[in-house]
C-alpha cells in the first residue's frame, strides 16, 4: 500500500482523537469533581469510543447514499425533538 492511500486514514484517525481528547480536557472543568477519579474519565472516553465505533458506519452508508446533509439534518432534528 502506497504512502498516499494512508492518508484518509491518518485523516480519521487525527479527527477521533481530536474527539476524544476534547471530551478529556472539559472533564477536569466539569465541577462537581467530574475528574477526581480516574475510572469516570476512562468510562466515558471508552462509552464516546464505543458510540463512534457503533454509529459511525450505521450513518456513514445513508450519508453516502442520500448525502451527509440529509443524515445530519434528521439527527440534529432527532436530538432537538428527544431534548424537547
Amino acid at each position: 500500500m502506497s504512502r498516499a492511500c494512508l492518508w484518509p486514514l491518518y485523516a480519521a484517525g487525527f479527527t477521533t482523537a481530536f474527539g476524544a481528547h476534547g471530551i478529556a480536557a472539559g472533564l477536569g472543568v466539569a465541577g462537581d469533581g467530574a475528574g477526581a477519579s480516574p475510572l469516570r474519565p476512562g468510562l466515558l472516553l471508552a462509552l464516546y469510543d464505543g458510540a463512534e465505533v457503533v454509529l459511525e458506519p450505521a450513518f456513514g452508508t445513508p450519508a453516502d447514499r442520500i448525502g451527509p446533509r440529509p443524515v445530519l439534518e434528521g439527527g440534529v432534528n432527532q436530538a432537538a425533538a428527544a431534548a424537547w
